[in-house]
């Protein structure tokens, strides 16, 4: 495990190899898309599943999906820091409706269901270009950042 300098300390952390990185991504709850348009940036939080590599999430037409169509070069993150060893997913890719039952028959049935209410019928691919994740173990609490010092 490396070291990473962070404010008030080093963080022991290490890189996730790719198959890491997906049983990760697979295994959390909610991700977050992330979409550029011009020089608006949005981020979508997402019920995603993780099939052969690839992400799909269910969501309804609206500006997610609009953001979509203008560009589809996304990031995909999801992290998890409850664990003793705290890690974070990045995932780099194109993203497409799937318009037809070929593509959506396949995958349809085996998507987690999304935790918004409302109808998500809208199935959304990710194909990653990249996939990196990184693990690493938080500061002891007196030595975090911003932690409070007893001499205060």
């Amino acid at each position: 495990m490396s070291e990473t300098p962070i404010a008030g300390g080093i963080m022991p952390m290490r890189e996730l190899t790719e198959a890491e990185s997906l049983e990760r991504l697979a295994d959390a709850p909610v991700g977050r898309i992330v979409v550029t348009v011009g020089d608006i940036t949005d981020i979508y939080p997402v019920t995603h599943t993780v099939l052969d590599g690839t992400v799909y999430f269910r969501t309804a037409p609206g500006d997610k999906l609009a953001g979509l169509a203008a560009n589809a070069a996304v990031l995909f993150e999801a992290d998890d820091l409850s664990t003793s060893r705290g890690w974070s997913v990045i995932v780099r890719g194109l993203a497409r409706r799937l318009e037809s039952d070929d593509d959506t028959g396949p995958v349809a049935g085996r998507l987690r269901d999304p935790f918004a209410r409302g109808s998500k019928e809208v199935i959304v691919q990710i194909t990653p270009s990249s996939v990196s994740g990184r693990e690493f173990e938080p500061t002891e609490d007196d030595d975090a950042p911003g932690a409070p010092d007893s001499t205060d």
